[in-house]
């Protein structure tokens, strides 16, 4: 038997009449996938009780999760009932990393749209911090069809050519393993003024030339059948101008779409202020279900670089674990291929002393073994974009970084380097945990 399915499902649950059917759905999906359900309430989700009071709290409501633990073991599935705390140390999407989850089921907040954009709904800030892809209910007759009936499923990927998307079509790609699948994917092609380098050369309000449109659609296609290999899947590329969540949910609804599934940053903290979150955006509007893959998926997902790897980009910041990701990623290359070792600098300095550190790192038989070695000390208080930036500038086919602490929870990393690099690269991102180094 496959491993993964072994993996739980986690299905949180607030024991209203939605949660009830989200669960139902979370307990075809466990049975399809001859997977065990993992039952978990969580006392506090929002944060808002003392501590000192979750224990009662919790003996209040193990009743209820039993009866519900009870029902849906009726249906088939194998039930683990479990509680949980709140946020942010102990929420059900802190429990769904523990067990090492397939994935997490929820449906969707009740509160009215206001409140949901003021404060935001449970199910929504579950899946901004979960470290596992978390499937947001709104509609569960579809999943449900879908499911237990074999009816093919309509699933909409938004893809914008980043390690993002990537994350969001590993992921629906896995959906084939349940039922069948009509795979629509979507790109948002922006005016000239939103795209950066190109407002330089064209007036506002200019789309793209409709020779470099059929080339987005030609990559977008070649992108897309790497993960859905031998299907038809439909493209749709939409030349627009403002917010992308809205156009995207256009064309989800232009395709009839059961489920959304978008890749996910999961900013935190003041970054999620300075970068506005499409998934988030869609998560609050959409009125159909959505999935949220975390960016990380992606670059674990993608293993050691094939041979058509060439030039690769390895920054370090000179502590012990960055260091030692050199001489890893050297030994997973080819003679022949080149090897940027950058080094960011947050206020610029002689570069020289930068230089030789970086020198003395590389492996002694570097050139022995035929790599070409170039040394880069950019400058930059964002490191994370910095990297982004030099492998945009170098033309590197991969990019690889170290982590720097224990992968039992990232995303509540503030400031990890290597998490910034894989949600915001153009180029594929490899990260060596430091059990690796």
């Amino acid at each position: 038997m496959n491993p993964q399915h072994q993996r739980p499902i986690v299905c949180g649950t607030d024991f209203s009449e939605a949660a009830a059917q989200a669960a139902n759905v979370a307990a075809a999906l466990s049975i399809r996938l001859d997977a065990p359900l993992m039952l978990v309430h969580g006392i506090d989700e929002r944060g808002e009780i003392p501590a000192l009071y979750w224990s009662s709290l919790m003996d209040a409501s193990r009743p209820q999760l039993s009866e519900e633990a009870v029902r849906l073991r009726r249906l088939g599935a194998r039930v683990e009932e479990m509680m949980a705390g709140g946020v942010p140390e102990d929420g059900v999407a802190c429990r769904a990393e523990q067990v090492d989850a397939r994935f997490i089921v929820l449906a969707a907040s009740t509160h009215g749209p206001f409140v949901r954009w003021m404060l935001g709904g449970v199910a929504e800030r579950i899946a901004e911090s979960a470290w596992v892809p978390t499937l947001i209910l709104r509609g569960a007759t579809a999943m449900e069809e879908w499911v237990r009936d074999g009816k093919p499923l309509r699933v909409f990927v938004g893809a914008d050519f980043t390690t993002n998307s990537d994350a969001a079509l590993s992921w629906a790609s896995e959906l084939r393993q349940i039922g069948p699948c009509d795979f629509t994917v979507g790109y948002v092609d922006r005016f000239a003024e939103e795209r950066g380098e190109q407002a330089r050369h064209a007036p506002p309000g200019t789309p793209r030339a409709p020779e470099m449109q059929e080339m987005l659609m030609h990559d977008l296609r070649l992108r897309s059948a790497s993960y859905f290999p031998e299907q038809t899947t439909h493209i749709r590329v939409l030349p627009a101008s403002g917010r992308v969540d809205s156009h995207l949910l256009e064309l989800a609804e232009e395709a009839s779409a059961d489920l959304i599934v978008v890749g996910t940053h999961q900013w935190h903290g003041l970054s999620r202020l300075r970068h506005p979150s499409v998934s988030r955006r869609i998560l609050h509007a959409a009125k159909i279900n959505v999935a949220c893959v975390p960016t990380h998926r992606a670059a674990f997902a993608a293993g050691p670089p094939s041979s058509s790897v060439r030039r690769v980009l390895v920054a370090t910041d000179f502590s012990t674990r960055g260091s030692r990701v050199i001489p890893q990623a050297f030994s997973m290359l080819q003679s022949g291929d080149t090897v940027f070792l950058l080094h960011v600098v947050k206020s610029w300095e002689p570069p020289e002393p930068q230089l030789e550190r970086l020198r003395a790192l590389i492996p002694s038989d570097a050139a022995e073994r035929g790599f070409q070695v170039n040394l880069e000390v950019v400058a930059g208080y964002d490191v994370a974009g910095a990297i982004c930036e030099a492998a945009e500038r170098l033309d590197a086919s991969l990019v690889c970084v170290g982590s720097h602490g224990p992968f039992s929870n990232p995303v509540t990393a503030v400031g990890s380097t290597s998490i910034g690099v894989s949600a915001r690269s153009k180029r594929p991102v490899l990260i060596i945990p430091h059990q690796a180094l």
